[in-house]
C-alpha cells in the first residue's frame, strides 16, 4: 500500500486537509522559450554572460507560469500534487506541472527544461538511492543551482533527515505523509520566493557581466558589480530570514487561532447553561424549603431518603460545584484569550499594543514548560511589570521574540541542570525575570535568568545568521538573527545581551514609544 493511498488510515492527513484523487488531465502551456536558462552544451555548465546575448537572458518577472517537475513512481502522487496545486497562484502566476516517473526520466526532462523553479523528488524509485543520484546531476552534472528542490520519502527513516540535509543540496526533505494542502502550499511559496530572490541574482549577475564587457571603465563597473552582489547576497539574508519568520508565524498562528475558537465554543456553551442550572437548582431547592416549612413532620419513608441523600449537605455542596465548574470555564476563557492575543496575525501597518498583554499570552504558551516534572521543580517566573503606555508596534511579531527569548532561557536552565539531582537543583532556585520600564521615550523589557550563561566568544557570535551553540536537531540559528531584525529592522529600536558563565544571561530590547 502507497504511503498516501486513500484507503490507509494511518496517513498522517487531516479531516480538512483530505485528498481527492483526480483525472489525468493535459498539462498547461509551457513558458515562453525565452524565459529559459541558458546551458552549454559542449560540457553542460551554465554559460556565463559574454557566452549569450542580451535576448537570451532570463527574466522571470515576464514568464507566465512556475515551472514544477513531480518526480515519483507512484502516480496517485502526481494525481494528489496536480489536484492539490491546481489553482495555486503565487505572485500572480500559476503553476505549470511536468511529470516525471523515474530518475532517469527526469534527467531528460531537465535537459529540456532549464527554467523549471522547483522539483518535488521521491527518495526511493527504481532504486534506493534514485532520487539523491538525481540531487547530483542536477547541481553537479547539469549545474543547475536555481531551481529548488524538495525530497519526499515514503520510508523517511531509511535516510535520517540530518544526514541528506548535511551531505545533499537540497532545500527541504519531508516526509510523504506531511502532503496535506496546507503544508505543500507552504513548501511550495517558501520555495518559490527563494527562487526568485536567487534568479534575480543570477539575472543581474549576467547583465553586470554584459555592461563590464561593453564598458570602456571596468574598474568602476567591477565594483559596482561587487558591490550589487554584496547587496543581493544581504538581501536573499534577509529575505530567508524573513521567509522562516513568516512561516513559522503563520503556521502557529493558524494552530493556534483554530484551537482558541474551538475551546470558545464548547466554553461558552457550558457557561451559559451553568448558569440556567443554578438558577433551576435555586428554584427546586426553594421549593424543598417550602415543602419542609409546610410539611416538618414527613412520613417515615421520605425522612429516611432524605437522611440517606444527606439533603442538607447535598443543597449545601451542589452550590460549591456550580461554582467551580463556572471558575473553569471563566480559567479556560482567559487560556482562550491569551491564545487568540498571541496568534494576532500583523497588518501592513503598526497598531497600537499592550506588550504586558504579549508577554502573558506568551508565558501561557510556555506554561507546559514551566511547570514541574520528574527531573526538576517548577521554573519561577518574577514579573516586575512598571507602568509603561502602548506603543505602535507589530504584535504578532514582538510575540514572536518573547517566544524566542523566553524559550533560550528555558533551555538555558535546562542545560545548567544537568548532571544535578532534584534537590539540588531546587536550591539552586530556577527562576526568570520578565521586567518592564520606560527610559526617555523609550520602553525597556529586560528577560534575565540564572541558567548557565555565555562566555564572551559565544555572545559576540549569538545574533550572527545560523549560529547556534544547540545540538544537531535542536537548534536552526535562525531564533535570535530573526528577533534582532524584528527589533532593529521593523520597530528601530535595540536588542541587547549581556551575560557570564555561571550567571546566566539578560535580553534587553529598547523600542521607542
Amino acid at each position: 500500500m502507497s504511503a498516501l493511498d486513500p484507503n490507509n488510515q494511518n496517513n498522517g492527513i487531516d479531516d480538512d486537509d483530505e485528498l481527492i484523487f483526480a483525472p489525468e488531465t493535459n498539462e498547461t502551456e509551457s513558458s515562453q522559450e525565452n524565459d529559459e536558462l541558458i546551458f552549454a552544451p559542449e560540457d553542460n555548465k551554465v554559460r556565463f554572460a559574454d557566452e549569450v546575448n542580451q535576448s537570451q537572458i532570463l527574466d522571470i518577472d515576464s514568464a507566465q507560469k512556475y515551472k514544477l517537475l513531480v518526480v515519483d513512481d507512484e502516480p496517485e502522487i502526481h494525481d494528489i500534487t496536480r489536484l492539490l496545486l491546481n489553482d495555486f497562484t503565487f505572485e500572480g502566476k500559476k503553476i505549470e506541472l511536468i511529470n516525471a516517473f523515474s530518475g532517469k526520466e527526469a534527467e531528460e526532462v531537465i535537459q529540456k527544461n532549464f527554467d523549471l523553479a522547483l522539483i518535488l523528488l521521491d527518495v526511493i524509485m527504481e532504486t534506493d538511492d534514485a532520487g539523491l543520484n538525481f540531487v547530483k546531476y542536477v547541481r553537479e552534472v547539469v549545474n543547475n543551482h536555481v531551481v529548488r528542490i524538495v525530497l519526499r520519502t515514503g520510508q523517511p527513516g531509511m535516510f535520517p533527515e540530518d544526514t541528506i540535509v548535511e551531505k545533499y543540496d537540497i532545500d527541504d526533505f519531508k516526509s510523504k505523509t506531511e502532503l496535506t494542502k496546507v503544508r505543500l502550499f507552504t513548501t511550495v511559496r517558501t520555495a518559490l520566493r527563494v527562487y526568485n530572490a536567487l534568479h534575480r541574482m543570477y539575472t543581474m549577475n549576467s547583465k553586470l557581466e554584459i555592461e563590464i564587457q561593453h564598458s570602456q571603465e571596468i574598474e568602476k563597473a567591477l565594483k559596482f558589480k561587487s558591490m550589487q552582489l554584496e547587496n543581493m547576497i544581504q538581501e536573499l539574508k534577509n529575505t530567508q530570514l524573513q521567509l522562516v519568520q513568516n512561516e513559522k508565524m503563520s503556521a502557529l498562528g493558524e494552530l493556534i487561532a483554530g484551537v482558541a475558537h474551538e475551546i470558545n465554543n464548547p466554553v461558552g456553551f457550558i457557561n451559559g447553561n451553568l448558569q440556567i442550572m443554578h438558577n433551576y437548582l435555586q428554584d427546586i431547592f426553594n421549593l424543598i424549603e417550602i415543602y419542609q416549612k409546610e410539611y416538618p413532620n414527613p412520613i417515615g419513608k421520605i425522612q429516611d431518603e432524605i437522611d440517606k441523600i444527606e439533603l442538607d449537605y447535598v443543597c449545601e455542596d451542589i452550590h460549591k460545584l456550580i461554582y467551580s465548574m463556572q471558575e473553569g470555564g471563566t480559567r479556560l476563557q482567559e487560556i482562550s484569550k491569551s491564545l487568540t492575543t498571541f496568534s494576532r496575525g500583523d497588518v501592513n501597518n503598526k497598531i497600537t499594543y499592550d506588550i504586558h498583554q504579549g508577554l502573558e499570552s506568551t508565558l501561557m504558551i510556555l506554561k507546559h514548560r514551566l511547570k514541574a516534572n520528574s527531573g526538576r521543580p517548577e521554573i519561577k517566573i518574577i514579573k516586575e511589570y512598571n507602568q509603561i503606555p502602548t506603543i505602535e508596534c507589530y504584535p504578532g511579531q514582538l510575540n514572536q521574540v518573547f517566544m524566542n527569548l523566553l524559550a533560550n532561557g528555558i533551555d538555558a536552565l535546562e542545560e545548567s541542570n544537568q548532571g544535578l539531582s532534584f534537590q539540588e537543583i531546587s536550591q539552586k532556585n530556577n527562576l526568570i525575570k520578565i521586567r518592564t520600564e520606560t527610559n526617555e521615550n523609550n520602553i525597556i523589557i529586560k528577560i534575565s535568568d540564572n541558567g548557565i550563561g555565555m562566555c564572551q566568544e559565544t555572545l559576540q557570535q549569538a545574533f550572527d545568521y545560523l549560529f547556534t551553540t544547540k545540538p544537531v536537531g535542536k537548534g536552526t540559528g535562525l531564533g535570535l538573527s530573526i528577533c534582532r531584525q524584528i527589533i532593529e529592522d521593523k520597530h528601530h529600536g535595540k536588542l541587547l545581551c549581556y551575560s557570564q558563565i555561571g550567571k546566566g544571561c539578560t535580553f534587553i530590547i529598547e523600542i521607542p514609544s
